[in-house]
């Protein structure tokens, strides 16, 4: 579980924070700046909008002055239109009405960062973070995070300090199992994102991933096959991380009717 601080003004949040969310549309309050996001230059980087015509961001706000529940289903269906894996934030007693949204609109339910001010940084299941400090001085909140937030930690660059070295697309030749190599920077942070294509309705066809075999520069295996952690779940159905760190080359064994893309982060 890590931390994170989100802030109307960024200057409040500890400048060595690790995790920082910040909005970048506005209603009334201005959004952060340049400036304000550079504060934070080894932070994994969060971005929120107030307004759900805005067609960016990772997260949209939906609470009293801001989004309301009815229109967020029609900005997570835009945000997975242009290739995002979108939250949605709420106040715990919000939640069921905009899961209710959701259901009404035949859209699938996206991520959700709750807010609960009780003190617990236990996140609620169903959810990818929980905002369980509020208005600390000199002016922050404070949300626990899973390990892993689809979305976030798979979205290159502009969101995590992590370099996207290349993106690259597989068309499967058939729906049998089929293997894809890849060439990786030999990095304690090398990794592969497989990213299953969503259909116009905001959902992907689900797609298998087996065994991935990694070498390192000396020609040896460096042993990241995830189908040896117990437990492994090979389906996927969104994006899904894989750390191959110091890994130079990896032969993917998938199988897939659809074509997908991978990116190469390093």
């Amino acid at each position: 579980m890590r931390t994170m601080y989100d802030a109307v003004t960024a200057a409040n949040i500890p400048a060595d924070a690790g995790m920082v969310a910040g909005y970048i549309d506005r209603i009334k309050l201005e959004p952060w700046s340049a400036a304000d996001w550079a504060r934070f230059p080894r932070a994994v980087k969060v971005t929120i909008v107030k307004k759900a015509s805005t067609d960016a961001g990772h997260v949209l706000d939906v609470e009293p002055g801001d989004a309301t529940p009815a229109e967020a289903p029609g900005w997570v269906r835009m945000r997975r239109a242009a290739g995002a894996d979108p939250t949605v934030y709420c106040n715990l007693s919000t939640w069921p009405s905009v899961r209710s949204a959701f259901s009404y609109a035949g859209v699938a339910q996206p991520h959700y960062w709750i807010a609960h001010y009780d003190g617990d940084p236990a996140i609620p299941d169903g959810a990818v973070a929980k905002q369980y400090l509020g208005n600390v001085a000199p002016g922050y909140d404070v949300s626990s995070v899973v390990d892993y937030w689809p979305g976030v930690d798979d979205a290159g660059s502009a969101s995590t300090g992590v370099e996207i070295m290349e993106r690259i697309t597989v068309t499967p030749p058939n729906a049998d199992q089929n293997a894809v190599r890849v060439f990786l920077s030999g990095s304690p942070g090398a990794a592969v994102v497989i990213r299953p294509r969503l259909g116009g309705d905001g959902f992907s066809k689900p797609m298998w991933i087996g065994d991935i075999f990694a070498w390192g520069s000396d020609h040896q295996g460096v042993g990241h096959n995830p189908t040896q952690t117990p437990g492994y779940n090979n389906k996927l159905t969104s994006h899904r991380r894989y750390d191959l760190p110091g890994a130079v080359w990896a032969d993917i064994n998938y199988s897939s009717t659809d074509p997908f893309e991978i990116d190469i982060v390093g």
